[in-house]
């Protein structure tokens, strides 16, 4: 069974990866129609004023340029995605974590607040992914996701208060917490 949080991961990439690929292709488009534009208006300008205007074709060119590289930039966002819920579904979900982080930063800079947002979003959807994966990696009781839980207060092998005996599992022997309802080390009820 998967997790909730590893699906609403996913359903927000697959949100990042619709609105960069439609940003990524009208940022394009238009930083191409804007050279254009800039190239036209350069070409009449030389043909009308002469050596005024040659050299401000790179000048002009620059800011078309940057608009196009946005656009790629969007159009690798939406290819990183796909790979990035390839890393959820295999369940790595740190190495999602990691990468969606790197694309989040290019996201803000480069590829749209929207885009950003999004996606730190789910980076930090991540959390409650990846201490459930070590709980059960650590021996926690198999079954279903279960949202992770706050300690317990007193820690386990924690020395006894003061002048209060030690409580024995009847199970295994170990030896508890005065107010310990279980057993440390099995698990098992303890004795009231």
């Amino acid at each position: 069974m998967e997790p909730p949080e590893a699906q609403s991961i996913k359903s927000m990439l697959h949100v990042v990866r619709i609105l960069a690929i439609i940003f990524g292709v009208l940022l394009f488009l238009a930083g191409l129609a804007y050279a254009a534009l800039a190239y036209a208006a350069y070409t009449s300008c030389t043909s009308i004023a002469g050596n005024i205007c040659a050299g401000s074709l790179g000048v002009v060119l620059i800011f078309p340029i940057i608009i196009v590289i946005f656009g790629l930039v969007d159009v690798v966002i939406y290819l990183q995605m796909k790979s990035i819920e390839a890393l959820v579904n295999q369940r790595q979900y740190e190495q999602a974590k990691s990468k969606t982080l790197l694309w989040m930063i290019l996201g803000f800079i480069l590829g749209g607040l929207i885009v950003g947002i999004l996606l730190l979003i789910a980076y930090l959807k991540f959390d409650p992914l990846i201490t459930w994966q070590r709980n059960q990696m650590a021996g926690a009781p198999a079954g279903g996701y279960a949202a992770p839980m706050a300690p317990p207060p007193a820690a386990a092998g924690a020395p006894p208060a003061a002048g209060a005996p030690q409580k024995f599992c009847s199970s295994c022997g170990a030896p508890n917490a005065p107010g310990a309802q279980f057993c440390a080390k099995c698990g098992a009820a303890m004795p009231h």
